[in-house]
């Protein structure tokens, strides 16, 4: 009997927990969670007596709105830190300049425009920097002196509260744990690996659909190398972790160049030229199976030994110079494929092990944490310079209700809007709902309140509203409706007032809607013509530097260029992506979206090619062969019809030569042939002639790739975008 009581206490329990598990989805935790932050950041203070309790919950907005879901106590540190430091700065220029004004906003805007510059830059939690230029322009009391520090101490004290309420009400409740994310991550990556590695010979449809995908997961994966606390669980140090993500990277460039190819004649006869390929491939098919069971289910991995590959070099001996690279090309991609996994494997065992994770580190550059030197960036660092010094100029003229409010509202929002889908009249459009719903609110349901358990049911309503009904790219701006209600320990229902703050508010977006459209223009088609012309551009100097390097003809400059463009490359294609999405194309009846989206998708398999070529050009820069090749011809080649389209030039104006891909890669066929045949093999070692092989397959497929952007190119109306909409 009380076995069956358990038994239906158990099942009772089980469909509980499957009921709240099917009804709480994640956008309603977070949506509760963050609408509970709110409302204890008014309460706790008010309780309390404490002045200014909306700024702990601005600061809570702020967080919730733009940073990510997950919290944990480093993050929230980190973030008090920056509130520290921008509370520092501020008051410290207030006490170097207590008289005189000019030289203090001198000083505050250059420390602002740094900092904000770092906001954008930054590939993490931008939050921490956004706090840190709030905190440091919200200790400035409009100029007063007599109370100034202690304004600013108040402000910095209210920061830190709504900070700590919103850090603590994450890790408490339904806390976020990325470690779940990084596992599901690696072991997504494995599962695409290796359904491309056994359609490495399918239609090429299938293969780039799977390196596209290929390439999106590799760099969904690369941003939880930053996560320190997701690490820490798994037992991985950061120069561990960046060692196994290199090691996917590795598998990745050796996949692309398995896969991304024009079928051979040869490919289900490997055999036929490699005695022992099918033991490689069944280990191989093998490997992957194991590591994505490892992410998975922590299994430990069977680990293969390493495998040489057996020719038959009567066999190869039959093929032309042709085949007989892409033949060697690809068994040496074979071989590298297996020691990579091998290698994988193993640092999975060991962080499997229940002793202390310890395995071989590749030499393995740290990934920067910023993005730098990005134009858009700057450009936009620019516009928030000149917003801070237009509101200021409006605030000393004008003196409008709440005063400098206005520069601290303009000055950091100008991060969403500037080079950003957000545009401000969208933001106009969004505070205008907050605005009549914020007036309902003051007039029909503030003054009916008259215990704090009520308040606290009204906040909480109120932010759960704008967190899980809005999006949350402009929630933001519908939740900054309530700091208009001004709750606070004593309440003045003054409803010209209350207009007031609410004029200081479309104030500051007016002023947002006018820099979005000066100095730079932010129209979609425009800045997508700008990211295609930088593409090539960048592609380039990428190119350049390759062959610099082989001639011995390397400059400071040309290194520097070069380091630029390999750190900006795939960003500028992403940022193409972005801008090719968001184009009116009703106002351009020749351009077809789709197509511009599927060339911006095969300009990212090029830039990713293209790095894969430039990083092995490096390591082969010593390969004699190679430079033989290139000495001797050194007529017109890759770079130069780059430069033709970083210029801005269409297909149809470029030579007849490489519109044509069969007479281009005829003449390749023919310059490789001609030089193989006047080569003693004898005077080389093996692996110099793997080495020129694969630069040779590796080459061909930076072409091919480079036709597919250019037979797109052919049917975009590229000069339809150059035309002034109005």
């Amino acid at each position: 009997m009380k076995s069956s009581t358990n038994t239906v206490k158990s099942n009772f329990f089980q469909v509980i927990s499957a009921w709240l598990s099917f009804t709480l989805s994640d956008k309603l935790k977070f949506s509760i969670k963050a609408s509970i932050s709110v409302m204890l950041a008014y309460l706790i203070p008010i309780s309390q007596g404490w002045t200014q309790p909306q700024t702990a919950a601005i600061t809570v907005f702020l967080i919730a709105t733009a940073g990510p879901v997950g919290e944990s106590i480093t993050k929230g540190m980190h973030r008090v830190i920056g509130t520290v430091a921008g509370a520092t700065i501020g008051m410290t220029l207030i006490g170097i300049f207590p008289q005189d004004r000019a030289l203090y906003l001198l000083f505050l805007s250059i420390f602002v425009t740094i900092t904000l510059y770092l906001v954008r830059a930054f590939k993490g939690d931008m939050t921490i920097f956004l706090i840190t230029t709030v905190t440091m322009m919200m200790v400035f009391q409009n100029g007063e002196v007599d109370t100034v520090f202690t304004y600013g101490i108040d402000r910095t004290y209210m920061t830190i509260i709504g900070i700590a309420i919103y850090t603590f009400v994450g890790i408490f409740l339904w806390p976020v744990k990325v470690k779940d994310n990084t596992v599901e991550h690696a072991s997504s990556l494995l599962d695409i690996q290796s359904e491309l590695y056994q359609k490495r010979d399918a239609e090429k449809e299938d293969r780039k659909t799977l390196h596209q995908k290929l390439i999106a997961q590799e760099q969904l994966l690369q941003t939880t190398a930053s996560n320190n606390d997701a690490l820490g669980e798994m037992g991985l140090t950061l120069k561990q972790w960046n060692s196994i993500i290199q090691n996917s990277k590795s598998i990745n460039e050796v996949l692309t160049l398995l896969s991304l190819h024009d079928k051979e004649h040869f490919s289900h006869k490997y055999t036929t030229y490699v005695e022992n390929y099918n033991e490689a491939d069944k280990e191989i098919v093998k490997l992957f199976e194991s590591l994505s069971l490892a992410w998975s289910e922590n299994k430990k991995i069977s680990i293969p030994k390493e495998w040489e590959p057996q020719y038959k070099f009567k066999k190869i001996k039959e093929l032309n110079h042709i085949d007989r690279a892409a033949f060697s090309a690809t068994i040496l991609d074979m071989k590298k494929l297996h020691q990579t996994l091998r290698k994988l494997a193993e640092k999975l065992n060991a962080m499997l092990s229940p002793q202390p994770t310890k395995f071989a580190l590749d030499n393995v550059q740290k990934p920067s944490l910023f993005l730098w030197f990005d134009i858009e960036d700057m450009k936009g660092t620019l516009i928030s310079f000149l917003i801070f010094w237009f509101a200021t100029f409006v605030w000393i003229f004008v003196n409008p209700p709440a005063g400098f409010m206005i520069v601290i509202l303009a000055t950091a929002l100008s991060v969403l809007t500037t080079f950003s889908p957000l545009k401000p009249s969208i933001l106009i459009f969004v505070f205008s709902i907050a605005f009549a719903f914020a007036t309902l609110m003051y007039v029909l349901v503030l003054p009916h309140l008259h215990y704090g358990w009520e308040l606290g049911l009204f906040i909480f309503i109120y932010a759960f509203i704008g967190f899980y009904l809005i999006n949350p790219k402009i929630s933001l701006f519908f939740l900054i409706g309530m700091a208009t209600l001004m709750i606070d320990n004593t309440m003045y229902y003054n409803f010209n007032l209350f207009l007031m703050i609410l004029f200081i508010f479309y104030f500051f977006l007016f002023i947002l809607l006018l820099f979005y459209y000066i100095p730079f223009s932010t129209k979609p088609e425009f800045l997508f013509l700008n990211m295609k012309k930088r593409f090539f551009k960048l592609s380039q100097k990428l190119l350049q530097r390759s062959n610099n390097l082989t001639y011995h003809k390397e400059t400071f400059s040309g290194g520097l260029a070069a380091k630029y463009s390999e750190m900006h490359l795939m960003s500028t294609v992403n940022k193409m992506q972005l801008w090719a999405s968001q184009i009116d194309t009703k106002y351009f009846d020749t351009v077809d979206q789709k197509l511009l989206l599927r060339f911006s998708k095969e300009c990212e398999t090029f830039a990713y090619l293209l790095q894969m070529m430039y990083h092995r050009d490096i390591q082969m820069k010593d390969n004699a062969l190679i430079k033989a090749f290139r000495e001797k011809y050194k007529g017109m080649n890759l770079t130069d019809l780059l430069g033709e389209y970083a210029s801005g030039k269409d297909v149809k104006d470029v030579a007849d030569i490489w519109r044509d891909e069969k007479q281009v890669v005829l003449m390749i066929e023919e310059r490789l042939k001609d030089f193989l045949d006047t080569i003693k093999f004898s005077d080389h070692d093996e692996n110099e002639i793997l080495e020129f092989y694969e630069n040779i397959s590796l080459r061909r497929n930076v072409w091919l790739s480079l036709f597919n952007c250019q037979e797109m190119m052919k049917e975009i109306d590229f000069k339809a975008l150059e035309m002034n909409r109005f």
